[in-house]
Formats: C-alpha cells, structure tokens, sequence
C-alpha cells in the first residue's frame, strides 16, 4: 500500500481557510454604514426649533422674571389637569426665575445637543474614510460621546415638549373643524413625538457604535 503524502494536497485547504476569513475581513472593513438621512434631517429639524425657543428667550432676558406671571395667568385657565396645577403652584410658581434660567438653558442646550450629533452623524462616513491613526481613534470616542449626549438631548427635548402640551390643555390630536386653518395638532406633542423616533435612532445608532467597537 502506497503511504505517500501529498504536501500541496494537504495543505491547500488549510491555505483556503486561512485566506478566506481574512478576506472577509478586509471586505467588511471597507463597508461603512451610511446614516438615515430621513432620521437625521427629522434631528435637526427639532434641534433647530428647540435652538430658537431656547435662545430667543435668553435674548429676551426678562424670561425669568415673566414666568411666574405667565404660570399664574395658566394655571387659572380651567384647563390644565388639576395634579399638574397643583405641581406648579407649589413646586415652579415659588421658584418661577429658578426653572425660567433652567428652561431656557434646557431648550438651548437640547436644540445644540441635536444638532451637533445630527452633523456628526452626516460627517461619520466621510470621517471614517479620511481619518487614520490617532485622529480616527479621537474621532471614535468623540462619536460614542455624542451618541449618548444626544440621546440626553432628544429625552430633555422629549420632556420639554411634553411638559407644553400639557400647559395647552392636553388639546386631543384629533380632527377639529374649528382649528382647520391653524391645525389641531399640538406643537408640543408633536416635538414629543418627534423626539421619541428620536431616542429610538439614537439607542439603535448606539448599538451599531457598539457592536464596530
């Protein structure tokens, strides 16, 4: 019987298996995920008018001092479910400049918060072609750190809106004939909303973050 081995025979497939995993390798690094620009146009749309709300009101600079006024005349209304009536006469009235200082600060912060990561996210393609080295290795953890800032962003965003449809009167975004050439959907819930498709994109662009690291 004939014992002989055949060295190239027996090496090829080790040689194959080897080789292909590499290759797959070097295949999925060149793939880089692309951005939903739907979802990132939708960000920096709420960024923006969270950015405008915000800012106006510190260039007023009387916002503050006018809230307390502002939550009075509300809080009379007759509309506003009575348990949050009763949270701002005895939690916000009292300390009216207090949380007019953080509102403003809040909507500026949430608007910049969203936006930035928006452009991040347009930018990290073009980053992650371009940077090599150290600069893509920064660029990698400024990135995870803006996934979760604007996560933050677009939760503060979501509850600044929340808390506006709840001084509207909690109008039902339903149809109104009365309304129709103003719309009877809510501004605020409608920030709300946008912010929860928000956090949704953030938390799945998160994973993706960590699943590449």
């Amino acid at each position: 019987m004939n014992t002989t081995t055949h060295p190239r025979i027996e090496t090829r497939p080790l040689l194959e298996e080897s080789v292909k995993p590499q290759s797959d390798r070097q295949s999925q690094e060149r793939v880089i995920p692309t951005a939903n620009p739907a979802l990132v146009g939708l960000q920096l749309i709420v960024g923006y008018a969270w950015l405008l709300a915000g800012a106006d009101k510190i260039l007023l600079g009387t916002f503050p001092d006018q809230l307390s006024e502002l939550l009075r005349t509300t809080t009379s209304s007759g509309r506003l479910p009575g348990l949050f009536v009763a949270l701002l006469q005895g939690l916000v009235v009292p300390n009216a400049a207090l949380f007019g200082f953080f509102i403003e600060w809040s909507e500026t912060l949430a608007g910049l918060g969203l936006i930035t990561a928006g452009l991040v996210t347009l930018l990290r393609p073009f980053a992650k072609r371009a940077l090599r080295g150290r600069s893509a290795i920064l660029f990698a953890y400024g990135d995870r750190l803006l996934v979760i800032l604007g996560l933050l962003a677009a939760i503060g965003a979501g509850l600044l809106g929340l808390s506006y449809f709840m001084l509207d009167g909690i109008p039902a975004p339903w149809f109104t004939p009365g309304v129709a050439y103003g719309g009877a959907m809510d501004t605020g819930l409608f920030l709300a909303a946008a912010s929860v498709v928000i956090i949704a994109g953030q938390l799945k662009q998160g994973d993706k973050t960590k699943h590449r690291a």
